[in-house]
């Protein structure tokens, strides 16, 4: 990675987007602008969309912060990589390469050809051994997250664990080196705790599956809270009046963390007999609560402290005491812009490969430009000796068309009487056939959206239910709401043989009427057509399968919906005026349920389907309904929105439309467009 002066570092965390933008010159490193962008919800939350929570604070972000001139540097969590580390051979620095990539296939569990991996050498000048480092995470994992990036138009220039951008930072800031004694930095995340031990110029790293989500869970089991309750109880917890209650029922998970903290760093002892840690340095948000420095000081017996700023950073004045409240939580973000600035230790870059190849690409492009322009001079003279012996030439052919025209245009002439002659000249009916039938089935969908909407009126619901004002219409208990809110409408189209197949057959279009619709028409009305397709022999018309997805508040759903609103489509299923029929042994309800119960059951239907359906299996459902206030603040928020849904039916419903004859529905189309205008002309006529 190109080194510049000037880097945002940004972290993506669960809770908030935090990005620090550090200034180098010479020697001096200022802090000219920093950020923390919190999400409204923190990106563990069940269901959440976490690539739009992420791409928002990104806008966000862009939208307040100029990066044009920044180089970026960015993090992955230490759970989603893989660090190891390992002790090579006394060998030639030029053959090193070599030997870390064969430990790489050793040592990453992936095949190689999936990851994006890095290393890093780790040497003393005194000392003949030589350990590497080496950081990889999976092709895709790496895509994934680079892409909310790419979907804001922020071009990233590298990517680190972050546990290295911990130990990046508090190596800067304290300025360890070969002689520092043994460090342990403790970055407490959300999801994961990263243990970094540094001593006399080494580094190890381990992650724990212990993190601020566990201390929030302790709270949610102990005082019955919502998760976002509890999380709000755990940030306030040093200065709240309940402060002894939350620390108890936080203790379990305390304990357990200081369990693996032991067990790492007792592992780390046993690989290391001369170690001597010294000292603790907890970071990160979760550092904040009550009680935790002291305990981990008393269980592991050793020197605990978190950083109350940084030794090293100049801070302007206009932002240092905002920067100096979220010191502990920006230790991250920090590392990864000194990265930027190449005052880091470790420089591991995990960027995907292809896109390094097109950042070397584009910084040689003016090179080739400047090329291409020499290239185009030198084509200028070759093409305008081409054009002078163009003209010559075009000038000559010129005179030899108007020679020949006349010849080619008389010739043409008599082609095309032949062609009229054989032809019998032209029959303009099949044209007029074809401009006529463009009209066939334009009435299918209005009409179709017309008797859904008489469904829903067949409801018998309240008359508060039908206006706007949501005042009268919230003193109705939510389960008597006679009302149905539809959230989806699929068509499925089917044509051919009995069962129908989802498109028609390569020669549909060379097949007549009476080979579509088989035989009969004429005088024979659209019922009794429909009833043919019960005839295992019979050839079923063209139809739509129409899939209705929603929901009810209504406490006793599945009658709301079985007796009223699939009757009306049974009992108007040939109404006159309608290119269609619906033959009422289609009208068919699905799965129905109660969204509280889907939560820990499966849903079942509301009654058995008997044998397998010609038409597929019910399509998939969704459980949640969007929520528009969540992803667009500024829309003003639905007076409903938060009424509880649990007891809300889910409910899917299908029926069949057939498609009558093109010449049935030509008639009936007739027919009520004569009887709409036969009132009006009588009126006319009236003296």
């Amino acid at each position: 990675m190109s080194k510049k002066n000037d880097c945002w570092g940004i972290e993506v965390g669960s809770h908030a987007i935090k990005a620090i933008r550090l200034v180098r010159n010479g020697d001096k490193v200022t802090v000219a602008d920093f950020d923390v962008l919190p999400f409204k919800q923190i990106l563990t939350t069940p269901d959440l969309n976490v690539d739009e929570a992420i791409q928002l604070n990104l806008d966000q972000f862009l939208s307040k912060r100029s990066v044009s001139r920044s180089s970026i540097v960015v993090s992955v969590p230490g759970n989603a990589a893989f660090a190891k580390f390992a002790k090579l051979p006394p060998v030639e620095p030029k053959r090193i390469p070599d030997i870390v990539k064969f430990e790489a296939v050793q040592q990453i569990p992936f095949p190689i050809d999936q990851v994006e991996w890095d290393y890093q050498v780790f040497s003393k000048p005194d000392s003949p051994d030589v350990e590497v480092g080496i950081f990889a995470i999976t092709r895709e994992r790496v895509n994934q997250f680079l892409g909310n990036f790419r979907a804001v138009g922020l071009e990233v220039d590298a990517v680190t664990p972050s546990p290295l951008a911990v130990y990046n930072a508090m190596t800067y800031d304290m300025e360890l080196d070969d002689n520092s004694p043994g460090v342990v930095f403790m970055d407490i995340g959300t999801s994961s705790t990263d243990v970094i031990i540094v001593e006399e110029g080494n580094l190890w790293l381990r992650t724990l599956p212990k993190g601020g989500n566990n201390f929030t869970e302790a709270l949610v089991r102990a005082f019955k809270l919502s998760y976002n309750k509890a999380e709000k109880f755990k940030r306030e917890a040093a200065t709240s009046k309940y402060t002894r209650q939350i620390i108890t029922a936080m203790r379990p998970v305390f304990a357990d963390l200081v369990q693996e903290m032991q067990r790492s760093l007792g592992f780390y002892q046993s690989l290391n007999r001369d170690a001597n840690l010294t000292k603790l340095i907890g970071v990160g948000s979760t550092f904040k609560l009550p009680g935790i420095q002291k305990f981990l000081k008393q269980q592991l017996q050793i020197e605990v402290a978190k950083p109350e700023g940084f030794n090293r950073l100049e801070v302007d004045n206009k932002i240092a005491s905002e920067f100096s409240e979220n010191a502990l939580s920006m230790v991250t973000a920090y590392g990864l812009a000194l990265q930027g600035l190449g005052l880091a230790k470790v420089d591991a870059n995990i960027m995907p490969a292809e896109v390094l190849k097109q950042r070397n690409w584009r910084s040689k492009q003016p090179w080739m430009m400047a090329t291409a322009a020499l290239f185009v001079a030198a084509s200028v003279g070759a093409y305008a000796k081409y054009f002078n012996e163009s003209q010559k030439f075009s000038a000559a052919q010129s005179t030899a068309n108007a020679a020949s025209s006349g010849v080619v245009e008389r010739a043409q002439r008599l082609v095309d009487s032949f062609n009229t002659i054989q032809s019998g000249g032209a029959d303009p009916r099949q044209r007029i056939t074809n401009l006529r039938r463009i009209l066939d089935y334009r009435d299918v969908w209005p009409k179709l959206m017309y008797d859904l909407d008489q469904a829903s009126r067949n409801l018998q619901s309240q008359p508060e239910l039908l206006g706007a004002d949501y005042a009268r219409l919230m003193q109705i208990p939510r389960q008597q709401r006679r009302r149905l809110y539809i959230e989806k409408i699929t068509a499925d189209y089917r044509f051919g043989a009995q069962g129908g197949q989802a498109a028609p057959p390569p020669t549909a279009s060379g097949m007549s009427t009476e080979e579509i619709w088989g035989a009969g028409g004429g005088d024979q009305p659209p019922a009794a057509r429909a009833v043919a397709v019960n005839d295992p022999d019979a050839v079923i018309p063209p139809s739509f399968v129409i899939t209705i997805e929603g929901t009810t508040p209504y406490r006793e759903g599945p009658r709301l919906v079985m007796e009223h609103y699939l009757k009306w489509f049974r009992d108007n299923g040939n109404l006159p005026g309608r290119p269609y029929v619906i033959n009422p042994d289609d009208v068919k309800a699905g799965h129905m349920y109660q969204i509280e119960a889907a939560s820990s059951t499966t849903a079942m239907p509301i009654r058995p389907t008997p044998g397998p359906s010609p038409f597929g299996t019910n399509p998939s459902r969704n459980t949640q309904s969007p929520n528009l206030t969540e992803n667009f603040p500024l829309f003003p928020e639905w007076p409903l929105a938060k009424e509880a849904k649990t007891t809300d039916w889910k409910f899917t419903v299908t029926f069949v439309v057939q498609l009558v004859r093109p010449e049935d529905a030509r008639k009936a189309e007739k027919a009520e467009i004569t009887q709409q205008t036969a009132p009006a002309a009588n009126t006319e006529t009236q003296p």
